[in-house]
């Protein structure tokens, strides 16, 4: 289960784009309890990341690795790293027991999926061999307590052997699969790409930095009660019935909650809550500022909104949409881009202090490093960049395996 594809429904960005409202302008409701504060000039820093050889190598990698081809294996035996699709079948003191057996099992050899020495004992046969495994189950053995330390045989039959074959990064991978001609090209491309996220990212943050200042700027006094509990019990059921899609996976509404960083429901009641206190603030004080500003959002803008999520979604009415997402969530998140872009253009951009902090210390390092040799020309100074990267991989058949042979 990946947590953020439950969590956004309940913890899902800083500002007001991506929640149901409820009606239309709310402008002279909310103004009772709303006293904007200073929401032009608000002073802001930029920061725009800079691509590193790390991150385009790292683009290069993934590329490469998206064009790995599975290859059969008919010549050999298997060996170490091999995949091979087994039947098998496990007896205790001569009888089968309970998942213990399996046909047509993918198994990658040194996965160490399964206890100890028997991803080994297959090194080294031949397809369509019987092999027999005497093993002994672990000790402990969380999977299953009650075989802890036991003797067990497996006769595993190999149907077949697989190798991962990689390419290699070639002009003539890169022309095939891209619109470039080159490694040189496609490399240049991937900067260019890389520095345009890094720049949206930044603008990004900065509007969402310039937006929070505004809001913090503002006095609340309260919300409305009735559109604060309609949202809350919105989110509050809409969590439930995605936390019970799950269950078709395994997960019980106890996992799913834990997943999702919350002990009791009591817990997640507590932290939806918070979630539309921060969103109400944001939501009114967007009303306020385009009331006094003039700002407004056209009918036909919101009715073309509406028109291209009903053809990217294949929903045949109107009525359908409101029903997903609220008659004015199309009018909330206009309004909010609306307002924010007016916050920026009246926002001043200042130079930001953690740059000049890192220039101050990277000169300070550069004089030391200037006297350093001069005591020592011998000594060389370098410099390390770091990347990192992350990927999650999902194997399909692990609750399978756990209850068979794996050793953890």
């Amino acid at each position: 289960m990946k947590k953020q594809r439950i969590g956004t429904i309940i913890l899902a960005g800083v500002m007001v784009l991506g929640m149901t409202g409820c009606g239309n302008s709310k402008a002279n409701a909310y103004s009772k309890y709303v006293t904007l504060g200073e929401y032009k000039g608000i002073e802001y820093t930029k920061t725009v990341q800079e691509v590193t050889e790390a991150d385009v190598q790292s683009e290069l990698d993934y590329f490469v690795q998206n064009h790995t081809e599975e290859k059969e294996i008919t010549d050999r035996a298997v060996e170490d790293g091999d995949t091979v699709d087994i039947d098998f079948v496990g007896t205790m003191d001569g009888e089968e027991f309970e998942n213990g057996s399996a046909e047509g099992y993918s198994l990658t050899i040194g996965s160490n999926s399964f206890i100890d020495g028997f991803e080994e004992g297959l090194i080294g046969h031949e397809i369509g061999e019987e092999v027999s495994l005497d093993l002994t189950f672990p000790d402990p053995y969380d999977n299953d307590p009650d075989k802890a330390g036991k003797p067990v045989n497996f006769k595993v039959t190999i149907n077949s052997i697989t190798v991962s074959v990689t390419p290699e990064l070639t002009d003539e991978l890169v022309k095939e699969n891209t619109d470039y001609d080159t490694i040189e090209a496609y490399r240049k491309s991937i900067e260019e790409e890389l520095q345009q996220s890094n720049e949206e990212t930044a603008d990004q943050q900065a509007k969402q930095d310039v937006f929070n200042k505004v809001v913090e700027n503002c006095t609340i006094s309260g919300y409305d009660e009735e559109e604060s509990k309609k949202l809350v019990d919105d989110e509050f059921e809409r969590f439930k019935e995605t936390a019970q899609s799950y269950e078709a996976y395994g997960y019980t509404y106890e996992q799913v909650l834990a997943a999702n960083g919350f002990d009791t429901e009591d817990a997640l009641k507590e932290g939806i809550t918070e979630y539309i206190k921060n969103y109400l603030e944001q939501k009114m004080v967007v009303y306020c500022i385009a009331d006094k500003e003039g700002i407004k959002v056209p009918q036909e803008d919101v009715d073309a909104k509406v028109q291209e999520y009903m053809d990217n979604n294949s929903l045949s009415s109107k009525e359908d949409v409101y029903e997903q997402l609220g008659e004015d969530y199309f009018e909330v998140a206009l309004l909010s881009e609306k307002v924010i872009d007016f916050l920026m253009e009246n926002a001043v951009q200042v130079d930001s202090t953690e740059e000049t902090t890192e220039a101050s210390d990277t000169t300070e390092e550069e004089t030391t490093e200037a006297s350093d040799a001069e005591d020592s020309s011998d000594e060389d100074t370098s410099e390390e960049t770091a990347g990192e990267d992350s990927s999650e991989e999902e194997t399909s058949g692990e609750e399978d395996t756990e209850e068979t042979t794996e050793a953890e």
